[in-house]
C-alpha cells in the first residue's frame, strides 16, 4: 500500500513539472506581458523622440562645428596656395631654380640673408641692413650676391644683423675685367650712388645711375653691351662674378691715356629682398 502511494505521488510530482513547464511558462509570459508592452511603449513613444530631439541638436552642434573646421581648412589650403606662390616668385628672383643654382649657391658656400632696412641707421641709401650676422657666420669684408651678379661688400656686423654696402656706393673700388673677343682687358669699376627722385610720407624713391668704369688701357677696343666680370686681382672679390654690361662702348679718358665708359649693373638693386654672403673658411 506505501509502495502505491509512492508512485502515486512520484507520478503527481512528474505531471506537475510537466504542466508548469508547459503551462506555467505561458501563465507567465502572460503576467509580465503587460509590463513589458508599457515599457516597449515607453521607449517607442516617449524616449525615441527625447533622443531623436537630442540627436538632432547634436547634429546641429556638430554641423556647426564641422563647417568651422571646413572653413579654417579652406583658409589653411589657400594660405598654403599663396606661400606656395611667393615661394616660387622667390626662388625664380634667387635664381635656386636655375640647373647650376646649387653649386653657385650651395649652402655650404654661401650664406642667404634677407634685407630687414634699408639706410635707415647711417642715412646713406647705398647701405643695407641685412639680418644675418656673426651667429650665422657673417664676417665684415664678406662678399655679398645673387645669382644675378655682384652687390656689394659686408662692412660692419653684430650677432643678429650685418651691413652691406653696395658696389653703387662712391667710396667702393672693384677690380674688374672687360671680356673681348680674344681676352680681356682689365679696368676698375666705381659706384655712382643713388639719386632720389621723388619723396613719399615715409621714403625718398631713387635710381641708380651707371657705373663708371676707368683704366682701361688703350689698345683694347670695347664694344657695346661687354660683359664685365670681377677679375680677382687684390683678393677682394672672387674671379668671375657678374657685374654688369658696357653701355655705349669706351671713350678716351681726360688724359687721353686711358678709356673708360658708363656701365650697367646687373643687378636691380631697388628690388633686392634676399641676398647671398659668401662664408669665410
Amino acid at each position: 500500500m506505501t509502495k502505491k502511494i509512492g508512485i502515486f505521488a512520484f507520478c503527481g510530482a512528474v505531471l506537475a513539472l510537466v504542466l508548469w513547464f508547459f503551462c506555467g511558462s505561458y501563465v507567465a509570459a502572460e503576467a509580465v506581458y503587460p509590463i513589458e508592452n508599457c515599457a516597449n511603449w515607453l521607449s517607442r513613444s516617449v524616449m525615441r523622440p527625447i533622443k531623436a530631439m537630442f540627436a538632432s541638436g547634436s547634429a546641429l552642434l556638430e554641423n556647426d562645428r564641422l563647417r568651422s573646421e571646413v572653413a579654417n581648412l579652406r583658409m589653411a589650403c589657400a594660405e598654403a596656395d599663396r606661400t606656395a606662390a611667393e615661394n616660387a616668385r622667390l626662388r625664380g628672383l634667387l635664381g635656386l631654380d636655375a640647373p647650376d643654382a646649387s653649386a653657385r649657391f650651395g649652402t655650404n658656400a654661401w650664406i642667404c640673408a634677407p634685407i630687414i632696412s634699408r639706410g635707415a641707421a647711417s642715412g646713406n641709401p647705398c647701405v643695407l641692413r641685412l639680418g644675418r650676422g656673426l651667429r650665422a657666420g657673417v664676417r665684415p669684408g664678406a662678399v655679398v650676391a645673387v645669382p644675378e651678379g655682384l652687390v656689394g661688400r659686408i662692412g660692419n656686423v653684430t650677432p643678429s644683423t650685418s651691413e652691406l654696402r653696395l658696389m653703387t656706393d662712391p667710396s667702393m673700388r672693384i677690380a674688374c675685367d672687360v671680356e673681348l673677343d680674344d681676352g680681356f682687358a682689365h679696368g676698375i669699376l666705381s659706384g655712382r650712388g643713388l639719386s632720389p627722385v621723388a619723396a613719399t610720407e615715409t621714403s625718398l624713391l631713387y635710381v641708380v645711375p651707371p657705373l663708371r668704369l676707368q683704366s682701361v688701357a688703350r689698345q683694347y677696343e670695347l664694344s657695346p653691351r661687354a660683359k664685365i666680370i670681377t677679375s680677382g686681382l687684390g683678393g677682394v672679390f672672387p674671379r668671375g662674378l657678374l657685374v654688369g654690361f658696357l653701355i655705349d662702348g669706351a671713350h678716351e679718358g681726360e688724359e687721353n691715356l686711358e678709356q673708360e665708359g658708363d656701365v650697367e649693373p646687373a643687378v636691380d638693386f631697388l628690388s633686392l629682398e634676399n641676398v647671398f654672403i659668401r662664408r669665410a673658411y
